[in-house]
């Protein structure tokens, strides 16, 4: 699998993110007139990561940020290649990262996968809080519904040490 380099995601990145997020079904795509509310119509480069191997991007994810305190994760995808080698753990590791530096205290995450929800609550503390219904078919066409999940990033006790 080689070495893993995780770095910001740049504008030039765009196309190869893309086609990695076609593979899962969870490409941004633009409002039309089938579909005028998407689930995502664009990724926000300056809040987006890649994961890297020998020059080819094999992974990516994002974040959107709704208030100073809030935030959401968004389109966190690799390479099928590279699955199960630690690739989104890293990836998921960096935008946390970030958006505390940022001082978000809470993120959101929505997810259709049962293994990823595992993913989340496992790895990474998240308690599941409801579901939301989908737009579209997105993600997996033959679910209806995400599972809402949240992380506590900052706790307010913290943040006033």
């Amino acid at each position: 699998m080689g070495n893993i380099v995780i770095r910001k995601m740049h504008e030039a990145d765009l196309p190869a993110c893309m086609a990695i997020l076609a593979r899962w079904n969870m490409a941004p795509r633009p409002a039309s007139a089938d579909n005028p509310d998407p689930e995502r119509s664009g990724i926000e480069v300056d809040n987006g990561f890649v994961a890297e191997s020998a020059g080819r991007i094999v992974g990516t994810c994002s974040y959107i940020v709704h208030s100073p305190e809030l935030a959401e994760t968004a389109s966190l995808a690799v390479d099928p290649d590279f699955k199960g080698g630690g690739v989104g753990f890293l990836l998921q590791q960096a935008r946390l990262e970030e958006m505390r530096q940022r001082g978000i205290r809470c993120v959101r995450t929505e997810t259709d996968r049962p293994d990823t929800i595992r993913w989340y609550v496992e790895r990474f503390g998240y308690r599941i809080v409801g579901t939301n219904p989908k737009k579209h078919a997105f993600s997996l066409a033959n679910v209806d519904r995400w599972t809402v999940l949240e992380l506590e990033l900052i706790s307010a006790r913290n943040a006033q040490r």
